[in-house]
């Protein structure tokens, strides 16, 4: 079966950008990930095509030969691998490795795992043959073991292949609210090589949805070093906190009483529950801090907000209507004295 195009197995134009074919790519990865398409036996197929399609168009020195020489010109076998054929890949000079992906913040959890909050694709940009006008001489000296000119100049040596990097390997993982805030260590199957390896993974305190952590040398293997594993996390929302950057928020209801003479109310936090003192006459919609009870992220850490909702008291006595409306007069409050409108 022919190859498809590259630019249209990731749907973009021929001109596209770096940014472009990293979002088709991050889009495509997470739609036909094996792992969250177990019931569909064609979506490794498909993802195999995208990861191919990428490795090509995001590398300058691939994309270059793709462009001139279609599928020939990067060899036809995926992840990097060797074209077949008696006499070899005539490209070999366009499909050096690539080495060291990703972008955007990182922090080091350890010495061989990165976080990378906010890159879902990556590529390499270092490595690959030289530009310029020479390629073409090069080109077909591999193809035809000869100079341009009909043999009369002495034929040079091809030279031997360059080791060739392993290819990175993604895998998508799902942490609770609390493990992505404090940290855990998650046992992971990973195939290398067609053989099922179980590792300890430590997944560092902080890590966010989307966030990508980086295992060094854990990738796929080719005859040069070997690829990186990818984890990426999804994390679960909470019932109760909500994240802010490195601050969590949580909605406590109080009633107007305790609003209006406060209140001692037990509260939870990601560290065990704590007693917050109610002042009297909080309004609803205050944040009251619990300091260092936030998300920890190597040496920062946040705090939690507790943003007091009040309850009104509903289907009140005419005769405890008539007292309220009497406190109301005797006690005005301009609520609205300070809006801008």
């Amino acid at each position: 079966m022919a190859k498809r195009d590259y630019y249209e197995v990731l749907g973009i134009s021929r001109s596209a950008s770096s940014d472009e074919i990293k979002k088709a790519h991050r889009k495509l990865a997470r739609q036909f990930h094996p792992d969250m398409n177990k019931n569909n036996p064609r979506a490794t197929e498909k993802f195999r095509e995208v990861q191919e399609a990428y490795d090509v168009l995001f590398d300058a020195q691939k994309r270059k030969a793709y462009d001139q020489f279609g599928h020939a010109g990067v060899g036809a076998a995926p992840f990097g691998g060797t074209a077949s054929g008696a006499g070899g890949d005539p490209f070999e000079a366009f499909r050096r490795a690539q080495a060291g992906r990703g972008g955007g913040r990182q922090w080091r959890a350890s010495p061989n795992v990165t976080v990378e909050d906010f890159d879902f694709g990556g590529g390499g940009s270092g490595g690959g043959s030289g530009g310029g006008s020479g390629d073409f001489a090069d080109l077909f000296e591999q193809m035809f073991g000869a100079s341009r000119g009909g043999g009369r100049g002495p034929q040079r040596q091809r030279p031997a292949p360059q080791p060739q990097r392993g290819a990175d390997v993604e895998h998508n993982i799902t942490l609770t609210f609390d493990q992505a805030a404090r940290g855990t260590t998650l046992p992971l199957q990973i195939n290398r090589e067609g053989k099922i390896e179980t590792i300890e993974v430590k997944i560092p305190a902080g890590v966010k949805n989307g966030s990508r952590i980086r295992i060094r040398g854990r990738g796929q293997q080719m005859d040069g070093a070997p690829g990186d594993l990818f984890i990426i996390a999804g994390v679960q929302p909470h019932s109760y906190f909500r994240r802010e950057d490195l601050d969590i928020y949580l909605d406590l209801p109080i009633s107007l009483w305790e609003a209006l003479f406060g209140a001692k109310i037990e509260v939870p936090t990601l560290d065990g529950p704590v007693t917050l003192s109610i002042p009297p006459g909080a309004s609803s919609g205050a944040k009251l801090r619990i300091k260092s009870r936030g998300i920890q992220r190597g040496d920062d850490k946040g705090d939690q907000y507790v943003v007091l909702k009040v309850v009104v008291p509903k289907n009140l006595e005419q005769a405890d209507r008539q007292k309220l409306q009497e406190l109301a007069e005797k006690y005005p409050v301009n609520a609205r004295g300070d809006v801008p409108w």
